[in-house]
C-alpha cells in the first residue's frame, strides 16, 4: 500500500525567528536530527513531503531533496499530516498510523497531525498540487472526525533551547540502536568495535561516546558523558584543551578549538571555542575564540568576534522576558541567552544582555552592554546611533562569507533576504 507523509508548517512560525525567517520551523535541530528527520524516522516506508510558507518554498527546495509545496501523485492510499512543531512522541506515532479512519488531531488549538484513508478527491488533490495547504484542509475537514488530544508541542524558539538535553539523549538512542556499532566506544576502555585507540584522550563514561571513523579527536582532551551522551560527526576535529561534556552533538566538519563546550547542539562546519553551554548553533558559524555563550540559539553564517558574551542569567533570579516581533514574552525560564539570525557579526568584546534577540545580516559594534531587547534585521548597531544597514554591502558581506566556505548565495536566497530587508524598512518608517 502506498503511503504519504506530509510535514507541515503552521501559523506559529513567527514564534521561532529569528531562526525561522529563512526556514522551516522543522528545519530546526534541537538535538542531532531536525525536527523534521525525526518525524520521517518515525514513518519508515511512507513519502515524505513538505509544506511551508509561500514565501521561503523555493529557498527550502534548494537545501533539501523532498518536494516542497509540490504535490503530483494522487496514487496513495493513505495520508498522513504531521505538525513539524510537534515534540517527538512515539506513543502518538503508533497511534496515528493505527487510526482506521479519517480523523483531524487537535491539542489545544494546535492542529496536531491528520490522517486520510483512501484515493484523494479531485478537489482535495487539485489543492495539494497547488501548494494550497490550507484550502485542503477546509475541503479535508468536512468529513474527518476531530479528536482533542495532549500532545506536547514546541510553541517558542526558546522551548528547543530547554530541550536541548533530552532531544540528544533521544537522538543518540535512535542512533544507536539503528547502526551496526561502528564509531559506538566500547565501555571501560579507550576504544571501539574497529579497535580505534585515541592516545592521550580521557573519556568519562566511554560508552555514551559516538566518534565518525574520520574524526579526529587529538590527544589532551577531555569527554565526559557522566551525564549525557557525546555525539562526533563526520570530519571534525577536536584540538588539545579541549573539554567536552555531554548531552553533546558535534555535527560534520566542525571543529572544537579549545575550552568547555557543554549540553549543546552544534551543525555542520562550524569552529567553535571559549566557553558554550546549552546553546544550538544551526550551522556554518564561527564562535572561534574566548567569551561566554550560553541558552543561545544561532543561524547560520554568524561570526562572533573575540571575547563575545551573552548573559543567559538576570542577577535577581527572576524569569527572563524576550521581545520577539517586537511584542514581549515572559518566557517563565531561569535561563535565556540569545537569538541570533543568520549571516550576524559582532565585534570584539561585544556584550549581549539576557534574552536578546537579533535578526538577520546585522553588524553589531558595542563597547558597552547592549541593553535592547530586539535588534530588528539588517541593523548596524553601535551603543550611540542605529541605522539600517545598505542591502547592496549587506549582500556583499554574505557572498565574501560564504565564499570562505566555499559556498555563494543563490538567487532564492538574495530573493529572500531583499523581502525581509523591505518589510524591516517599512516597520522602521513607521517608527
Amino acid at each position: 500500500m502506498a503511503k504519504c507523509l506530509i510535514i507541515f508548517e503552521d501559523e506559529a512560525y513567527a514564534n521561532f525567528n529569528p531562526l525561522a525567517l529563512l526556514r522551516p520551523v522543522f528545519m530546526l535541530r534541537p538535538g542531532i536530527r531536525t525536527l523534521a528527520e525525526k518525524i520521517i524516522d518515525c514513518f519508515d516506508g511512507y513519502q515524505p513531503h513538505y509544506f511551508c510558507r509561500p514565501e521561503i518554498a523555493e529557498l527550502t527546495s534548494e537545501n533539501c531533496r523532498i518536494p516542497v509545496n509540490r504535490f503530483e501523485d494522487k496514487g496513495y492510499d493513505e495520508y498522513i499530516f504531521v505538525n513539524g512543531r510537534i515534540r517527538h512522541n512515539i506513543e502518538f506515532v503508533h497511534a496515528l498510523k493505527a487510526a482506521g479512519e479519517n480523523v483531524i488531531l487537535t491539542s489545544g488549538d494546535d492542529i496536531t497531525a491528520f490522517k486520510l484513508l483512501g484515493k484523494l478527491p479531485d478537489p482535495e488533490y487539485n489543492f495539494l498540487k497547488q501548494g494550497d495547504l490550507s484550502g485542503f484542509y477546509s475541503k479535508f475537514k468536512e468529513r474527518a472526525k476531530a479528536m482533542n488530544i495532549e500532545l506536547p508541542m514546541y510553541g517558542y524558539i526558546w522551548d528547543l533551547v530547554a530541550a536541548i538535553d533530552d532531544e540528544i539523549k533521544d537522538d543518540f538512542k535512535y542512533f544507536r540502536k539503528n547502526s551496526n556499532g561502528d564509531g559506538f566506544l566500547k565501555d571501560r576502555n579507550r576504544t571501539d568495535n574497529k579497535g580505534r585507540e585515541f592516545p592521550g584522550v580521557d573519556f568519562i563514561n566511554s560508552g555514551d561516546i559516538y566518534i565518525a571513523a574520520d574524526a579526529e579527536v587529538l590527544p589532551g582532551n577531555v569527554l565526559d558523558a557522566s551525564k549525557g551522551p557525546i555525539f562526533i560527526g563526520s570530519r571534525v576535529r577536536i584540538e588539545p584543551h579541549s573539554y567536552l561534556v555531554g548531552p553533546l552533538y558535534i555535527g560534520k566538519e566542525s571543529h572544537v578549538l579549545g575550552g568547555k563546550i557543554t549540553g549543546s547542539s552544534i551543525g555542520p562546519v562550524c569552529r567553535v571555542g571559549g566557553e558554550v553551554e546549552e546553546s544550538i548553533i544551526q550551522g556554518y558559524s564561527n564562535k572561534y575564540h574566548a567569551g561566554f555563550l550560553g541558552h543561545a540559539y544561532l543561524g547560520e553564517w554568524i561570526n562572533l568576534g573575540a571575547m563575545t558574551t551573552n548573559s543567559d542569567l538576570k542577577n535577581n533570579y527572576g524569569p527572563v522576558s524576550v521581545t520577539l516581533n517586537r511584542v514581549e514574552h515572559n518566557t517563565g525560564n531561569l535561563k535565556v541567552g540569545s537569538f541570533i539570525g543568520d549571516f550576524t557579526k559582532t565585534a570584539i568584546g561585544t556584550l549581549l544582555n539576557t534574552g536578546i534577540t537579533i535578526g538577520l545580516s546585522c553588524n553589531i559594534v558595542a563597547d558597552s552592554l547592549v541593553t535592547d531587547k530586539e535588534i530588528p534585521s539588517f541593523t548596524w548597531y553601535s551603543p550611540r546611533h542605529k541605522m539600517t544597514y545598505n542591502f547592496v554591502k549587506a549582500i556583499g558581506v554574505i557572498e565574501r562569507s560564504m565564499a570562505r566556505r566555499d559556498k555563494e548565495p543563490s538567487e532564492a536566497l538574495k530573493k529572500r533576504l531583499k523581502e525581509i530587508f523591505e518589510t524591516e524598512s517599512k516597520h522602521n518608517a513607521k517608527e
